[in-house]
């Protein structure tokens, strides 16, 4: 099994069992600036361990995380030589947009290829109820004063049921049906 291993500009790296082109990942990935492919997961482990000085116990945590998975996608940290991985269930590649940050199961933050930005929110319940919402001038405003912490308050908001944000978005023609 191949695995790319993704730079961002953020904090966090991506791997992911599907391989693509780096016109592919740049496509999908806001924050993308480089990728690394591996042709298998020992290879990719052990240059974990080369380049960022981990344990034989974390190699191992990784190497079996990944194949005992059957999600193609999973964020890794790194921290004082260690290095902690979680699955990523959203589809990376599947996205219509320009990904810019997200969190599992809370919201998606993207750019559309007319440089609108969206916010979608997954409220839960039995129907699996969303909102999403195209962020107006003002919004994007705070998004670039900010940064992503204004998502994440953005987003706290849409998921109140009668969330001010939300009532705007639909008054002013944000809300995406």
């Amino acid at each position: 099994m191949q695995l790319d291993l993704i730079y961002t500009k953020t904090d966090k790296f991506i791997l992911s069992k599907i391989t693509a082109s780096y016109k592919v990942w740049q496509s999908k990935l806001f924050y993308y600036t480089a990728h690394l492919n591996f042709i298998n997961t020992k290879d990719f482990v052990c240059f974990l361990k080369d380049d960022f000085k981990i344990s034989d116990k974390n190699k191992s945590e990784i190497f079996n995380y990944v194949n005992n998975s059957d999600q193609d996608f999973f964020e890794l940290s790194v921290l004082n030589n260690s290095i902690s991985i979680k699955q990523i269930h959203l589809q990376l590649l599947k996205s219509k947009n320009t990904l810019i940050h997200w969190e599992d199961w809370f919201y998606i933050f993207s750019k559309t290829s007319t440089n609108n930005y969206h916010l979608w929110v997954f409220l839960g319940g039995i129907t699996n109820q969303v909102r999403e919402i195209k962020l107006n001038a003002t919004q994007i405003s705070e998004y670039e004063e900010l940064g992503i912490t204004y998502i994440k308050a953005l987003a706290t908001d849409l998921q109140v049921r009668e969330s001010k944000i939300y009532k705007e978005a639909i008054t002013k023609n944000n809300r995406i049906l």
